[in-house]
């Protein structure tokens, strides 16, 4: 049985492991935090857990606040009371609370970005070479069934070939999301700090976490980085969003910019530097991953998500946008046969893994739609319950997977060099 210790969350991911029960984790959850806001919020939202009319959930919240809050939490550590430390919060502090879990004997279970800087980066590095206990930041990306779907077909050669040699990325991997937004009716809250990118994390440091995975899963699957040798970094910028006093003011219920923001702000907008592009080389294979937040959507609009394997055969692609009604889609672009004769190779080998429902159709593009199979699960919520009863499984067995390491490190370094490269222009 397992005891779940929450250090000062600050973002609602940091609940989703609490959203259903789990017979090896205790229902006794320790949480260690400053007092403030942030607090509140994620109080508000785990405890509507235990109060929901469907299967409400019977967590016991032990709350401790303080400034000495990461200290008491050691101490819990240490004295065996809890064994699992979860983090999703401030990012600029995050993998030194992390360090100082994992020295106590926690396993760790992150939100991303674990850090922001090479500082950060530097921190991680030497506790995953420290040993203890698994440390895994919550990739749900990799249970995304378009994003699998599209591993599987790049992964047959006789659908996509080898990578293609040009002046274009050979994996293109990009999103679009909104700092202000609606759910259920009501403007998404987000705290002040959330427009410090010395605390959230810059364009390059925070959602290109799950681009960068998604690339080195792709491309080495469980295996092991060696990032002195496979990996180069080849460019990196930063630009900004513009965000009006009123907007922010909306969007955090915050009256005024803080005054640590202060050089971000001309005319009454502030800039923040959340888009990000980085281009890198894993062995040679060309990665392009890109950011961009935008003040806030269009009409019926949504987050957007545009990603491109290039291949001596086949284009694949996964589009989500307004002309997929923001669902997502794997696509195939035959370069070498016709697409009856391209349809005839795909189902062939969708029938060999297994994806008996799936279905391919040509569209008049030109390109063939490719539907996931149903055994792909679906939705946030069954995907993250998939990375934390993998993350189970390590501690039951004693093992991870070869790569788990050397991965988590890699895409750290590579986006804290990456800012290093940026802020330099």
């Amino acid at each position: 049985m397992h005891t779940l210790v929450i250090v000062n969350p600050g973002h609602f991911h940091a609940g989703l492991i609490l959203r259903r029960r789990h017979e090896e984790i205790s229902r006794d959850v320790y949480i260690f935090s400053e007092a403030g806001p942030d607090l509140d919020n994620y109080m508000k939202l785990v405890n509507a857990f235990n109060e929901r009319a469907e299967e409400p959930t019977d967590w016991i919240y032990h709350v401790y606040t303080g400034n000495d809050f990461l200290e008491k939490a050691v101490a819990a550590a240490e004295a065996k009371l809890v064994d699992i430390a979860v983090f999703a919060g401030r990012n600029d502090q995050k993998v030194y609370y992390l360090e100082a879990m994992h020295k106590a004997g926690c396993a760790i279970l992150t939100d991303k970005p674990v850090t922001i800087n090479s500082e950060g980066a530097a921190v991680l590095e030497r506790t995953l070479a420290s040993g203890g206990k698994p440390i895994v930041d919550i990739m749900t990306g990799r249970q995304e069934p378009p994003a699998r779907l599209l591993k599987d077909l790049m992964l047959t050669k006789e659908i996509f070939g080898e990578f293609r040699q040009g002046d274009e990325p050979m994996i293109e991997n990009g999103t679009v999301h909104h700092l202000y937004k609606t759910v259920n009716g009501a403007p998404l809250v987000r705290p002040a700090w959330y427009f410090d990118v010395n605390k959230q994390g810059s364009g390059l440091c925070d959602v290109t976490t799950h681009l960068l995975d998604n690339a080195q899963w792709m491309l080495y699957g469980d295996k092991a980085i060696d990032y002195d040798k496979d990996v180069k970094l080849i460019d990196a910028t930063l630009t900004s969003t513009d965000v009006p006093a009123d907007k922010f003011e909306l969007i955090t219920k915050t009256p005024a910019f803080p005054a640590d923001l202060a050089d971000c702000v001309e005319n009454n907008v502030l800039k923040v530097a959340c888009n990000g592009v980085l281009d890198a080389a894993y062995n040679g294979v060309t990665v392009r991953v890109h950011t961009q937040w935008n003040l806030e959507a269009p009409a019926g609009g949504g987050d957007m998500h545009h990603q491109v394997a290039r291949g001596t055969l086949a284009d694949l692609f996964v589009e989500q946008g307004p002309d997929t009604a923001f669902k997502a889609l794997v696509l195939v672009k035959p370069l070498t046969m016709s697409a009856e004769a391209m349809k005839c190779v795909i189902e062939k080998r969708l029938a060999e893994l297994g994806y008996n429902d799936s279905t391919v159709t040509v569209q008049p593009d030109g390109r063939l739609l490719v539907t996931p199979p149903s055994c792909m699960v679906d939705g946030h919520e069954f995907h993250f319950a998939i990375v934390r009863d993998e993350f189970l499984n390590m501690l039951a067995t004693g093992k991870e997977p070869a790569g788990q390491r050397s991965q988590l490190a890699s895409k750290y370094k590579l986006m804290a060099a990456a800012r290093d490269l940026a802020l330099t222009k």
